[in-house]
């Protein structure tokens, strides 16, 4: 396992080979190992296998790998299903939704991360697309979420065709701190742009941080869409709990 963790590179070309069987149901089962906040479990797992859905979604979030990948499972937070599961024993949610889009969030990427931990450990490859957060509110319809459903991260997996690079990393002693928080100098910032030279997209690291994370770019754009998909479903911050 360690040697699948420190291999770990994100698969984006996959073979048209399906995955047998009885290693979907064992990643699903993997999945649900993940630790789980007060063992709520508060998240679940659409996997898409309907080809006629995965072009929908990979047209949407123009991800290819949608498509060429064998298994294609979407996370979402659920706070649904634990209203339900109080309700039937006479009790009433209690869960805002600041703390019901923590725990689902956090929920969602162990469940995530054991999937594809086991998954490569297996020698298949998987590969996360974020971009499903473009398309909350069509996801909403086309999967059918009822309230306090709401997609977080979606997970491809398959069989590799070919290698793919090793990403870098940004300096250890940057992102791991001693018993208190210490504030990055002017040297360490540089580290962390030479560090991450290798990374193309979008012309270099520089240019990838500032097309996502800039003022007025993706992530500013992805802010009001979530706020939008968060009222719809229920889960808007001056909504009542649950």
């Amino acid at each position: 396992m360690l040697e699948t963790l420190e291999r770990h590179r994100s698969i984006r070309n996959f073979k048209p080979d399906p995955i047998p069987p009885e290693d979907v149901a064992k990643l699903m089962l993997l999945a649900q190992r993940a630790s789980s906040g007060g063992m709520a479990q508060v998240y679940s797992v659409i996997r898409v296998t309907d080809p006629a859905l995965r072009r929908k979604i990979n047209r949407w979030t123009e991800q290819p790998v949608v498509l060429s990948a064998a298994e294609y499972f979407i996370f979402c937070l659920d706070i649904h299903r634990m209203r339900l599961l109080l309700e039937q024993r006479g009790a009433k949610i209690g869960m805002g939704p600041l703390i019901a889009l923590i725990y689902g969030s956090i929920d969602c990427g162990l469940s995530s991360s054991h999937l594809a931990a086991g998954a490569e450990a297996m020698g298949y490859g998987i590969c996360y697309v974020g971009a499903v957060q473009r398309v909350l509110e069509k996801l909403v319809d086309e999967l059918k979420l009822p309230e306090r459903v709401l997609p977080i991260v979606s997970l491809c997996v398959g069989i590799p065709d070919g290698e793919a690079p090793l990403r870098p990393g940004l300096p250890n002693e940057v992102v791991f701190h001693e018993n208190t928080y210490r504030e990055p100098t002017t040297e360490d910032l540089e580290r962390c742009y030479e560090a991450m030279t290798s990374v193309t997209f979008f012309g270099g690291w520089f240019e990838y941080l500032d097309h996502f994370f800039a003022a007025g770019k993706e992530f500013s754009d992805r802010d009001g869409m979530w706020k939008q998909a968060l009222s719809r479903q229920g889960m808007g911050l001056n909504s009542e709990s649950g």
